[in-house]
């Protein structure tokens, strides 16, 4: 049933096909500051920091509970590299700079919401709320091991690396095991 409901969100919930999320989430809409579940006057959209960081994390656990069953099950292998490249993607999209059609900004530091226009223009709620926040939920922490153990994962990853490296550049994963022996991947 997660999986229906990832698939769900990721083909209802991101209009513009950029892995930058709309509408509500588990129902959290209410840590906006206006109600986010009714829809925007002149075909405006509102993508969102928290619907989107919500993605990112759903699919880190997605990818945490498909690495655990891989290691019992390596038919799940497939099933942890499809969620690693959605959150690549997600993070891509929420970490682009707003004029790329991201949602943060480099300067202030902070995630904002942003008003997509029908025009195609876009422009960022520049209001610190906890909105902003939820982004920094989405990690994941793994033992190098655990790479060893999964080798169709380890080389699909790679490969990804190797021929999406611009994909790379918006997110962290450490190569090297922090100071609890494991890898992060935010």
């Amino acid at each position: 049933k997660l999986l229906l409901n990832f698939t769900w969100w990721v083909n209802r919930k991101d209009e513009s096909g950029n892995n930058v999320f709309q509408g509500g989430f588990l129902g959290l809409d209410n840590i906006g500051i206006f109600d986010r579940s009714q829809p925007l006057p002149n075909g405006v959209r509102l993508d969102q920091a928290d619907g989107t960081a919500w993605m990112g994390m759903f699919a880190l656990n997605m990818l945490s509970i498909a690495v655990e069953l891989a290691q019992h099950q390596p038919s799940y292998e497939d099933v942890a590299t499809k969620f690693f490249e959605h959150f690549v993607y997600i993070a891509n999209g929420i970490n682009a700079p707003c004029h790329e059609g991201g949602l943060w900004n480099k300067t202030d530091g902070f995630y904002y919401d942003s008003l997509h226009y029908s025009d195609g223009s876009r422009r960022p709620m520049k209001l610190q709320s906890f909105v902003g926040l939820i982004p920094l939920y989405a990690v994941a922490t793994f033992h190098p091991d655990v790479l060893e153990k999964l080798p169709q994962f380890r080389a699909r990853t790679e490969w990804f690396a190797r021929y999406r490296p611009h994909l790379l550049e918006r997110f962290t994963f450490t190569h090297t095991p922090g100071d609890n022996g494991k890898l992060l991947l935010s």
